[in-house]
């Protein structure tokens, strides 16, 4: 598709600072573009200058081909909308009210609103699913209304390119949904070329046809979203470790976070060797690494979501090729891992014929005197014949300690392993 916006070698600075240097990239037409990248980065000075805002001190901003600063801003108006994080609004204006100001750009200085204005109101309104909130004023409204407001007002303008700044960042995570679903609809109903600012990586690769990743003044990447957001990428700009896997439903890359690898040291490191699978062990790991203890992993077969963990984050692991049984090699491995750990813990993950040695690996473990945290499972999937529950029930009978869920996790391992 041919570019709406492009800028070009652009360099811009604040007095105190500098922003970018030589920076070019360009908006498609009919594209859901999202702009990612830490704090700082510039992300919203650069849809600021994309909206004719600001200007830059070098290079030049392309829209559809004309220099952008000398198209007069109401014509910028009627092609580019902008909707900002929140708004402060002094008066007790009403929802329509709002709305309407959108219709500026096509108004003489001292004209009123014809019936077109008012017609594309209400049906920027209905597209937005405020039309029922006409008469209320606009600070008595949610956080999640008020943005859906905000986005009728830009829809009032009819742009053709629509600029969003962190549109759902003081929103709970259904109004985040929603908000994203709207931007598509309007993507795929009324063509809107959408540039999308978001600090939430899972739902900018879900939502954006496209990405780019800011970092010290320049694209440090560019392209659909699983070209961008990769493990190596998120660590050099972000300085964070996560895992990034491909979302089952969707195909879309899925980020899960691991921190930044500054573990606690509360004293003589000790290790917790968990029986995992199916992603069961990311929140465990993450916690006991985060509290300063050592981790390890088995059995687990390759391409396991907690092995991709364990790769990313370098713990040592027994492993079986991928969909593959345990074989006695990984048996012996795991049981060289915990012999070498201070404490068993076992996840709670669905179990069958291929991984329930796992189960007689922490019986064996708890009969020698290891210390066995069990994550309480009821089994709804046992493929095994009853194999596993009778594993279950031998673990308790020999002292295992079951806890519900994960929230006593640290409390159960501080007292096995740093008795007062």
């Amino acid at each position: 598709m041919p570019s709406i916006i492009r800028m070009e070698s652009v360099d811009f600075r604040y007095p105190e600072r500098p922003i970018f240097s030589g920076l070019s990239l360009s908006l498609e037409g009919g594209e859901v573009l999202g702009l990612i990248g830490p704090n700082s980065s510039g992300k919203t000075t650069l849809l600021k200058l994309m909206d004719g805002l600001l200007q830059p001190q070098r290079g030049r901003i392309l829209l559809e081909e004309r220099n952008l600063d000398q198209i007069p801003r109401a014509q910028v108006a009627r092609t580019i909308a902008v909707v900002p994080q929140a708004m402060e609004v002094p008066f007790s204006f009403t929802v329509g009210e709002i709305v309407l100001m959108g219709r500026a750009p096509y108004l003489t200085r001292f004209g009123w609103e014809k019936q077109k204005d008012l017609d594309v109101a209400r049906e920027a309104m209905a597209l937005t699913d405020v039309a029922g909130l006409g008469d209320r004023t606009f600070w008595e409204l949610s956080q999640g209304e008020k943005q859906r407001v905000l986005i009728a007002r830009a829809l009032a303008q009819e742009p053709r390119i629509i600029l969003l700044d962190e549109p759902t960042s003081h929103l709970d995570i259904n109004h985040q949904v929603e908000i994203n679903e709207l931007i598509r609809g309007l993507n795929l109903q009324k063509g809107l070329t959408v540039l999308h600012i978001s600090h939430d990586l899972n739902l900018a690769a879900e939502y954006c046809h496209r990405i780019v990743l800011l970092h010290q003044g320049s694209v440090f990447s560019a392209g659909v979203p699983s070209e961008v957001i990769t493990e190596e990428n998120i660590r050099r700009v972000y300085e964070t470790k996560v895992l990034v896997e491909k979302n089952p439903l969707s195909g879309a890359p899925r980020i899960t976070l691991l921190g930044k690898g500054k573990m606690e040291q509360p004293g003589p490191q000790r290790t917790v060797h968990i029986i995992c699978g199916e992603g069961s062990g990311v929140d465990s790991a993450r916690r006991l690494l985060l509290r300063g203890y050592r981790v390890s992993l088995g059995v687990l077969n390759t391409g396991d979501t907690d092995q991709k963990i364990g790769r990313t984050l370098g713990l040592p692991m027994a492993l079986e090729g991928p969909f593959s049984s345990i074989s006695e090699r990984g048996m012996e491995e795991n049981r060289k891992l915990i012999e070498k750990a201070d404490l068993v813990l076992v996840e709670r993950f669905h179990v069958g014929p291929g991984n329930l040695d796992n189960f007689r690996a922490a019986l064996e473990a708890l009969e020698k005197g290891k210390k066995v945290i069990v994550l309480e499972n009821n089994l709804e999937y046992d493929f095994t014949g009853g194999e596993a529950k009778a594993y279950y029930r031998r673990l308790k009978e020999k002292g295992a300690v079951f806890i519900p869920d994960h929230s006593r996790l640290l409390e159960e391992a501080e007292r096995h392993l740093n008795p007062v």
